[in-house]
C-alpha cells in the first residue's frame, strides 16, 4: 500500500508513553512502542459493518 508523505492521518495516543503519534505511523519516535496490527476479526468486523451501514443507506433512499 502507498501511503503519502504529506497526507494528515490525524495523531493517536501512544498507551505507553502517552505522546501524541501520527495514526499511519506503527511505531512510537519517543519509546519505540509497536502499535499492534488489526487482527482478521477486527478487519471482518470492519468489512461486515461498512456493508451493512451501506445496505441501510441503499434502504432508506429506496422506501423515501
Amino acid at each position: 500500500m502507498r501511503v503519502l508523505a504529506n497526507k494528515d492521518f490525524g495523531t493517536r495516543e501512544c498507551p505507553s508513553c502517552a505522546c501524541e503519534v501520527p495514526a499511519n505511523s506503527n511505531r512510537c519516535p519517543i519509546c519505540s512502542y509497536h502499535f499492534p496490527a488489526p487482527s482478521v476479526r477486527q478487519r471482518r468486523l470492519r468489512f461486515w459493518g461498512a456493508l451493512i451501514m451501506l445496505a441501510l443507506i441503499v434502504l432508506f433512499y429506496v422506501i423515501r
